[in-house]
């Protein structure tokens, strides 16, 4: 039974997902054949991320849905040696199938009941990421499908249906008050039969993916599995307008990739030279390799593109300016890069015929910024010694203070020591550096049998600063102290 109402506000199509709307097919189209948004709990969503969250994937253990994670365990946690976690486990550790890839191969079955494949699966369609193949994408489906039976996964889902509800309705009254999804075909041109659909992951806490598929009539569906990560105190998923630039970010993925696919051979050279200058930022985002990182440029770029037109230059500074500190420094000038393409769009009807522009500037970019970041070496503050040292599992609970020691005079009064929770150290007095602002102390009470984590200087707080100004490159910090002796 589909109990979905729909109705157009300023242009896009919100679905309202009763309990067992979609369990034969969450990705439907709106009755009347509008091409705007679907807000919707998936069944294929929440299936698939139950199991990699039964396997261990840290991305689908972050759940901020108290009581949803509470009955996930409940109903789930004793099938955590289930033949299909066990394969999850594999695929993870050898073929690195996690975060995007995961949520890729949810969307290309027709439902969460038979897994049936949309499209073949092999060869593998170009919308599904290579780190599947064939194979294992079917290997997988099919002990999936034995998951489902098992553990009676459609009456969980059922018996959910107030709770999805209550977040379609959330989300579809944030998107009727303040999205503007109709910039998609504006921006990069209209790409025909394309359909898109909001997926809320019940289970994915801050984790967001933008994921295509190809429908047998040539037809492209365009998701943004969009995490919860806001609740109200009653412990139910909300939702603002401060997360309406993630929705932009995922949905341009779907419009970017193909174009970095395309261009990947002229975008290759500059990849390759700014990537390893910013690997270590990158790498703790989970963007392994250069084409990654061209993928997030192309998409970050639109999205300040998109802050631009709907809320003004300044919140598109804004924007460009905490790209830079999650290490994309050059996607405030690639930003106005596309100003001269939206002002051509007679010559460049598409951000693809546009794209030689961008690699021109890549390539220029790469070598002025591998430079610069080579010049910035030498001036970059170093720490000589760490008390505790980093990694030490044997530290004195007694100990009360953490001193580091760097290699050249530091700004006085200025540091960023970053974390928070059970595992940050219990600070009890004022930082300080000493005369000759090389050695920092911290004062702290710490407690036996315990592990330590911080980081002193992360990509948006970077106190730690040599005199000259040149930040600390961020440092993950983390130490264990010993059992208090009888």
């Amino acid at each position: 039974m589909n109990c979905s109402a729909a109705r157009v506000l300023g242009g896009i199509v919100l679905t309202v997902a009763a309990a067992a709307a979609g369990w034969v097919n969450a990705a439907q189209r709106a009755e009347d054949g509008a091409s705007g948004p679907t807000v919707i709990v998936d069944p294929r969503i929440e299936l698939i991320c139950v199991i990699f969250r039964l396997a261990g994937n840290p991305e689908y253990n972050q759940g901020k849905v108290p009581l949803y994670t509470s009955d996930v365990e409940e109903h789930f946690g004793k099938h955590r040696d289930h033949a299909v976690v066990r394969l999850a486990r594999k695929l993870r550790g050898t073929q690195g199938v996690s975060f995007d890839a995961c949520m890729g191969l949810a969307v290309h079955v027709t439902d969460a009941g038979s897994l049936a494949e949309k499209v073949p699966l092999s060869p593998l369609p170009l919308t599904l990421d290579k780190r599947w193949t064939p194979e294992s994408a079917r290997d997988f489906l099919a002990q999936t499908r034995q998951f489902v039976s098992d553990t009676s996964f459609q009456r969980f889902f059922e018996d959910h249906g107030k709770l999805y509800d209550t977040a379609v309705l959330r989300m579809k009254q944030v998107l009727a008050e303040h999205a503007h999804l109709d910039w998609f075909d504006e921006f990069f041109g209209r790409q025909a039969q394309a359909s898109f659909t909001i997926q809320l992951g019940m289970l994915n806490g801050g984790g967001c993916y933008g994921v295509r598929s190809m429908n047998p009539d040539g037809s492209v569906d365009l998701f943004c599995v969009l995490g919860v990560w806001k609740t109200d105190s009653e412990g139910l998923p909300v939702f603002d307008a401060d997360m309406l630039p993630t929705v932009v970010h995922e949905f341009c993925h779907s419009y970017t990739n193909p174009i970095v696919d395309k261009h990947e051979a002229a975008l290759r050279r500059a990849g390759e030279t700014l990537f390893p200058h910013v690997e270590s930022i990158m790498r703790r985002q989970a963007y392994s390799n250069w084409k990654t990182m061209m993928y997030e440029s192309f998409v970050r770029a639109g999205v300040v593109r998109y802050v631009h037109r709907h809320a003004g230059q300044q919140a598109a500074n804004a924007e460009a300016k905490r790209q830079a500190e999650l290490g994309f420094a050059w996607v405030g000038d690639l930003s106005k890069l596309l100003e001269e393409y939206e002002a051509k769009r007679s010559e460049f009807p598409d951000l693809d015929a546009f794209t030689p522009r961008i690699v021109a500037f890549f390539d220029q970019y790469a070598e002025s910024f591998a430079r610069a970041q080579g010049q910035l070496a030498d001036k970059r503050p170093r720490i000589l010694s760490l008390t505790p040292a980093n990694g030490e599992a044997d530290v004195d609970p007694a100990l009360r203070e953490i001193r580091v020691e760097f290699d050249r005079p530091m700004q006085d009064g200025k540091w960023s020591l970053v974390g928070s929770g059970p595992n940050f150290p219990k600070v009890t007095g004022k930082a300080s550096y000493d005369k000759q602002s090389k050695v920092w102390t911290v004062p702290v009470q710490l407690q036996p049998d315990w592990n330590y984590q911080f980081m002193l200087n992360s990509e948006r707080f970077t106190g730690f600063q040599s005199r000259e100004g040149v930040p600390l490159e961020p440092a993950t910090v983390s130490f264990k102290t010993r059992a208090r002796s009888e």
